[in-house]
């Protein structure tokens, strides 16, 4: 589709990466000596014999596979279809291979030559969930010099599949034909195998690959949780359904592994509402179904083999069902159940702030806004959402006595008790200054209005006193400020 509108409506020179229907001008970057000569390596230098060649699709343009064949015939090594692993570029290829290998259904091999360094660090991950060794059960290279292979777990032998000569190439070819010169001949540069611990070369001593590769896993997961920190607060602050739809979109990568997600809320006893299906975009039509379905069968195509149902449920009531696929039976974990929880206190809260509008349109001169008083001050006190266990509850700001950071989270200081609240000290002093807050220590933001009595302290500091007994320290550096803004009040 892309190609035709380009070859309709583009009159300038084109040049296509890969094949293409619709324009003569193509270039395909050739990876054939850079499989060869790391297939050679593991042949060689490791006495090899039974090899396979994993990853990417039969037909490859770029080569590789051809280049995995060329060495093979070279060394007079057997090699058959049976050789030719394909099944994509992710994780579920080396996966299915892995799995392969463990349970006797294919030969075990000396070595495995993969598409690129991604699907070369996904195989070793499923290697060793299995219990087989790299390298001393199986040698594993990758191909491209990417990222993957110089990961902190086991660096990867690899090949650089020069990304900058081929731009280069590309960039020449453009110029000759949009001037007419002759095309500079660029040689290419000498490259050569970057030998990791995947194949024994590496110069990192041997280890427990199987608990290094538990620790990346663990790490990788509590890099998922901060950087989500704050969907809840997204969530919540949705006004309607197509607020959150572009938040479920960006965020449904936390459920892993799935091949179909939906969303549904009920609007009646006998309808509900689709808000979220896999990628698709909202639609101005929202799409109803029989609540008895549970979800719109029209949509899944089956194209899921398992498929989990889960209630959300808010105040001990069913406000709609989430439905998610697997291929393989997996079971849904506790990000998943997380993410629903709180996907269900924010269709509450949509459904709650609908009703709200509906009651007061159905009013003569009812209003949205706060209400004012004679002297124009509103009178609707400002709320935030704070966190106790598994729960978001909805509190005054005036109830807050103070915020503090602790061990990289910000917590709300109540009578009533401690709360985590997903934004940071210097976020809530931007929003709150002028509502009588003030930081008055590297740590601590203060309530002022909340502060009973004031004593100095050592070293030229204040102790600030708050209902319940709670004491704060206010440095020497806020102590001034502190002390003409309480004057003030």
């Amino acid at each position: 589709m892309l190609e035709s509108f380009i070859h309709k409506n583009c009159k300038k020179p084109v040049i296509v990466l890969g094949d293409s229907q619709f324009f003569p001008e193509t270039y395909q970057p050739d990876n054939r000596i850079g499989i060869e000569t790391l297939t050679d390596h593991v042949i060689e230098e490791h006495g090899c014999e039974t090899l396979y060649f994993l990853g990417g699709e039969a037909n490859q343009p770029l080569g590789n596979d051809v280049g995995f064949m060329n060495s093979m015939e070279k060394h007079g090594l057997p090699c058959t279809d049976d050789n030719l692993i394909y099944g994509g570029y992710w994780m579920e290829c080396g996966e299915a291979l892995a799995k392969d290998i463990a349970y006797n259904l294919v030969e075990k091999p000396d070595a495995v030559i993969c598409q690129d360094d991604t699907v070369a660090f996904f195989f070793i991950k499923a290697l060793a969930k299995y219990g087989i060794r790299v390298p001393e059960d199986i040698i594993v290279t990758g191909f491209d010099a990417r990222r993957d292979s110089r990961n902190n777990v086991l660096s990867i032998t690899t090949y650089p599949s020069n990304a900058e000569h081929h731009g280069r190439l590309v960039m020449n070819r453009l110029h000759t034909l949009i001037t007419g010169c002759e095309e500079p001949q660029i040689t290419p540069p000498k490259c050569n195998i970057i030998t990791g611990m995947s194949c024994g070369c590496g110069d990192r001593k041997p280890h427990d690959i199987r608990l290094q590769l538990e620790l990346h896993e663990k790490h990788r997961m509590a890099e998922i949780y901060y950087k989500n920190s704050e969907l809840e607060e997204k969530l919540c602050s949705c006004k309607d359904y197509k607020e959150l739809h572009p938040i479920i979109l960006h965020s449904s990568y936390l459920i892993q592994d799935k091949s179909f997600l939906a969303f549904h809320i009920r609007e009646s006893a006998t309808t509900s509402r689709c808000i979220y299906a896999r990628n698709h975009v909202w639609e101005d039509e929202p799409i109803l179904f029989e609540s008895r379905d549970l979800y719109p069968r029209h949509l899944l195509k089956n194209e899921s083999k398992n498929l989990h149902i889960l209630p959300m449920t808010f105040n001990n009531q069913i406000i709609g069902h989430a439905v998610v696929g697997y291929d393989g039976p997996s079971v849904y974990n506790s990000i998943l159940k997380r993410y629903i929880s709180r996907l269900a206190i924010a269709i509450s809260l949509i459904s709650n702030r609908n009703e709200l509008i509906a009651s007061l349109e159905s009013r003569p001169n009812a209003s949205l806004e706060p209400e004012q008083s004679a002297s124009g001050n509103t009178k609707a006190q400002e709320t935030l959402f704070v966190q106790k266990d598994n729960s978001l509850l909805k509190v005054p700001l005036e109830n807050i006595l103070l915020f503090e950071s602790e061990n990289r989270k910000t917590i709300a200081v109540m009578k009533s008790g401690r709360y985590e609240i997903k934004k940071t000290l210097s976020q809530l002093e931007e929003l709150y200054s002028n509502k009588n807050f003030l930081r008055v220590s590297k740590s601590t933001l203060l309530n002022l209005a909340k502060v009973l009595s004031i004593t100095p302290d050592v070293d030229r500091t204040l102790m600030a006193t708050l209902p319940g007994k709670v004491t704060v320290h206010v440095s020497r550096k806020h102590a001034n400020e502190f002390k003409e803004r309480v004057n003030i009040m």
